[in-house]
């Protein structure tokens, strides 16, 4: 589903992904861990498109997501279209209602009727457990219920793969696994799932396969059982002493 090509990305003179390989069989979630300013998020960015790799190739899906030539820019939307992007902070519009949130992208986007996208945006509510906030407003809800509508937005446009970028980390402790268990009935549903995190806890009980980042480089991936129990990587054992 994913192949990712000797990708290279830098910020002025941070290089913040140095040339990263990797494959995402569909069905796979992968968790991407390491210390923050890693990498990890500019990774799952520029799978997405949001950010453009100065070289390397990004397939989706066996096709080529080639965000630098103008031409390509419909052919581009329609390959960012097979992905949900759930962001750290909700990125919920405020002035909509939580089912107009849901409805609008399919509406405008996949040329669903309102009635069409009404009815996979209740279908969806009541899948993350909000089925009752429909008609409330974002800034009535917590910041774990503004999450949940946050999934259920990306999943309204029926994605193929799931990007999550930090999505707990925004929010208090006691309202992370809230989200956590709805990305885990996700996980069970055969979704293509890529995850930044930093619960190592979810990682080892979700993950097919954990990579590890730091300073721009991948260097392990392996099993939850094998990373978490024997990392071989001096750096990725340093880091997991540190957080386990």
């Amino acid at each position: 589903m994913i192949k990712l090509e000797h990708i290279n990305k830098s910020f002025g003179s941070l290089h913040a992904v140095k040339d990263a390989n990797l494959n995402v069989e569909k069905g796979e979630i992968i968790c991407l861990i390491g210390p923050s300013g890693s990498g990890k998020s500019t990774l799952l960015r520029c799978i997405n498109g949001l950010e453009v790799p100065e070289s390397g190739t990004v397939t989706i899906d066996g096709q080529v997501l080639n965000t630098s030539d103008k031409k390509s820019a419909k052919e581009l939307q329609k390959q960012r279209a097979k992905m949900g992007f759930v962001f750290q902070h909700f990125n919920l519009f405020p002035h909509m209602t939580v089912l107009k949130n849901l409805t609008l992208a399919p509406v405008q986007v996949l040329g669903r009727t309102q009635e069409e996208a009404e009815a996979k945006g209740r279908e969806l509510l009541e899948r993350v457990g909000l089925a009752d906030k429909a008609d409330s407003y974002p800034n009535s809800l917590s910041g774990g219920q503004k999450q949940r509508v946050a999934i259920a937005r990306s999943l309204a446009m029926e994605p193929q793969i799931m990007l999550f970028d930090e999505p707990t980390s925004a929010l208090d402790p006691e309202m992370v696994g809230e989200v956590l268990d709805v990305m885990k009935e996700l996980a069970t549903s055969g979704m293509t799932m890529m995850v930044v995190t930093h619960e190592m806890g979810f990682a080892r009980e979700v993950a097919t396969r954990v990579i590890f980042l730091d300073e721009g480089q991948i260097l392990e991936e392996a099993t939850p059982e094998e990373i978490f129990k024997a990392p071989k990587h001096p750096r990725t054992k340093e880091f997991l002493s540190k957080v386990l």
